[in-house]
Formats: C-alpha cells, sequence, structure tokens
C-alpha cells in the first residue's frame, strides 16, 4: 500500500507524493506531482484542479526534501489517491468491477 501525502511546501506549491521515509529533518517522496488549480471550462466559479509534473526536467523519480520548507503534509481526500494511483500503477482494472484485466 502506498503512504500517499499531500505536501505544502513554502513556495505554496502542494504535490500529490508517495513518501519513502520521513526523518527530523529530511522528507523523502517518490513520484511526486503538482497539484494544479484551472478555471473551469463551462465558465462556473469553482476551479477545476488537474495535476502536472513537478519536476519535469529531472529523470529521477525519488527526492530527499529539507523539512525546513515543508509547511505541512497531510493526509489527500479519497479522489486524489485514487488518481494517483492510477498514474503510476501498472495494474488496469475495469471500471466499477474492481476485477483483474487478464492477458487472454
Amino acid at each position: 500500500m502506498k503512504n500517499v501525502k499531500l505536501v505544502r511546501l513554502l513556495t505554496g506549491e502542494e504535490i500529490l507524493a508517495e513518501v519513502v521515509t520521513d526523518t527530523e529533518n529530511v522528507l523523502t517522496v517518490s513520484n511526486p506531482i503538482r497539484v494544479v488549480l484551472m478555471p473551469n471550462k463551462e465558465g462556473s466559479t469553482t476551479p477545476t484542479v488537474g495535476f502536472a509534473p513537478w519536476m519535469e526536467f529531472s529523470e529521477d523519480n525519488e527526492y530527499s526534501l529539507d523539512k525546513s520548507h515543508v509547511l505541512a503534509i497531510m493526509n489527500p481526500i479519497s479522489d486524489f489517491v485514487t488518481q494517483y494511483n492510477k498514474a503510476f500503477s501498472s495494474i488496469i482494472t475495469p471500471p466499477d468491477s474492481g476485477k483483474l484485466i487478464l492477458p487472454t
């Protein structure tokens, strides 16, 4: 089971990532993605939430963050965790069935 957390940085960025280790001075995360608020295309005043690469020019998948740059670490809403797991999972499940799709 992945330990997916929402991390708020001093820069104001919010990243969704799997926490690998959490020590007194360093937070190590894997596969971080940025949480981005976007205007709603339907003209609603409620913004749409999207995800974007966090370190898009890096080949690394794991990052060590100095805890002095971290404002908060919290549990994300379940929809975020579901989308995160879909983005980084190699297992494909059919909608609403919960069953694995196996090659024939």
